[in-house]
């Protein structure tokens, strides 16, 4: 219904400000956007977004009136309300049930901390829903590394993902949502597959203002963990930073509540803590995550985020996720570890007309790293960094937002990351060279539907050891 109202509210302004311009002549009835379907919606749309673009184009060039500014500024305003609801139509195709917003999957993350075909278990009246989506992907290494010696990267392709997204409506209030997930096709033990539960919870559905939920959540921390489906993102690979400092897709079990009062949204989580024994020098805090899965429970954790969208098509947020990792664990000589492990991150993305902008800043700090080494008999650049951080910056356009009509999407990006995991490390440690991450990720993605995208890319990894290696990206992926 509110997708409805933003049509029927676009419809009238737009015929609105034709009549005003035509005054001379009978204006044409309007449809009823009850018996359109969402492809004469579109078309209707991208027929008056076209008409009113024509009218100011015509405006700027013979008006000479006093009130020319004003006229002008109302044009534009109504280019804007149609071309946000183009969009919104072009991105509700790949979850119907949804209520897209301006940027992909806006509303859906807004709303419920997820993306939209995750969430379409939420748009029925009861019972069963499924969804997923998909990802496939060749990645060609270069012979050599910066420094010129020969590389040790192999060219590989694989069906990196292929999810399931089931869901059951028990009624107006109780919720159950899943996400089941096979990585690399086949789990056997000479196989870098696996099979796993992302998320299982159920919502007690309130109100907009306060949700509660239970089970194994989503950390909701930064841009791409909770809305990992690849038409949400550009590049082939999600950023670096997106995995390696927040350790997507990160979940843990535990309760909270959630929800949205005008443009700000929340969700606050207590969640089951990590494990310090996880932690590496190479991969910061993924491995002390318990994913669901017999997590030592001890220790236990805080997880929150605030978003707000008060300006159409921008989200600027930030969440911190804190807690003991120690998990009543013991250093070698009898010192209890508490390890108390802090993340904190501010994100934004913006997406104005064929422009999307994204960027984001992440940084973790470890208490008692030193006693982590110890625990886990790590010497020298082995050591656990007690601060990791990362930071990219994207920006992408739509050049297919400039043809009148177009359905499908073109975006050349670029982006530029750069990370650390040993940024600092105890006393009598040393840091790794090779953990100090950074580089380029230069590409195009294709979308000839919202619900499939082509994306190709070329990845510059340098870092200051100077061992990284350049490689080239393609990836098929698809959303239902």
């Amino acid at each position: 219904m509110r997708s409805l109202s933003r049509f029927l509210l676009s419809l009238v302004l737009a015929l609105a400000a034709a009549a005003a311009a035509h005054a001379q002549a009978p204006a044409a009835p309007s449809p009823d956007p009850s018996t359109l379907s969402p492809e004469e919606r579109l078309k209707t749309l991208e027929r008056l977004l076209a008409d009113t673009r024509a009218e100011l184009e015509k405006l700027k060039a013979s008006s000479t009136a006093a009130d020319t500014n004003a006229k002008l500024e109302e044009l534009s305003r109504r280019i804007d309300i149609l071309a946000r609801e183009i969009e919104s139509l072009k991105i509700g195709e790949a979850a119907p049930e949804i209520e897209a917003g301006s940027r992909s999957g806006e509303k859906s993350v807004e709303k419920y901390g997820i993306g939209p075909a995750a969430a379409r278990v939420y748009g029925i009246k009861k019972g069963l829903s499924i969804g997923g989506y998909g990802e496939i992907l060749y990645s060609n290494y270069a012979s050599k590394d910066q420094s010129g010696a020969p590389s040790s990267g192999e060219d590989v392709i694989t069906d990196l993902r292929a999810v399931l997204y089931l869901g059951y409506k028990f009624d107006q209030h109780f919720v159950l949502n899943t996400e089941i997930e096979y990585e690399n096709a086949v789990v056997a033990s000479d196989k870098g597959g696996e099979a796993e539960v992302e998320f299982a919870y159920i919502d007690y559905m309130n109100s907009p203002a306060f949700n509660v939920r239970t089970g194994l959540v989503l950390i909701p921390s930064g841009l791409v963990n909770q809305l990992h489906e690849p038409t949400a993102f550009l590049g082939a690979r999600r950023p670096d930073v997106d995995e390696v400092i927040i350790p997507t897709t990160w979940r843990e079990i535990g309760t909270g509540f959630y929800g949205t009062y005008g443009p700000v949204s929340y969700q606050f989580y207590g969640v089951n803590g990590l494990n310090a024994a996880g932690y590496t020098a190479d991969g910061g805090i993924r491995e002390g995550s318990g994913e669901g899965s017999e997590a030592l429970a001890k220790s236990w954790a805080f997880a929150g985020r605030v978003d707000l969208t008060a300006v159409p098509g921008l989200l600027v947020g930030a969440s911190v996720f804190s807690g003991d990792a120690g998990q009543g664990q013991f250093t070698p000589s009898g010192e209890k570890i508490s390890a108390l492990t802090t993340l904190v991150e501010g994100h934004l993305d913006w997406r104005w007309r064929g422009l999307w902008l994204r960027g984001l800043y992440a940084h973790t700090t470890i208490d008692q790293a030193e006693l982590i080494n110890q625990l886990n008999n790590f010497e020298g650049d082995e050591s656990v960094g007690s601060r990791q951080e990362g930071w990219y910056g994207q920006l992408g356009f739509d050049v297919l937002s400039l043809v009148s009509g177009s359905r499908m999407n073109l975006i050349p990006f670029a982006r530029y990351e750069q990370y650390d995991t040993q940024a600092q490390v105890p006393v009598g440690y040393e840091r790794n060279p090779e953990n100090d991450v950074h580089g380029w990720t230069l590409g195009a993605v294709f979308q000839p539907i919202p619900q499939l995208v082509l994306k190709a890319d070329w990845q510059q990894r340098h870092n200051a050891a100077q061992t990284g290696v350049n490689l080239w990206n393609v990836s098929l992926g698809y959303v239902f």
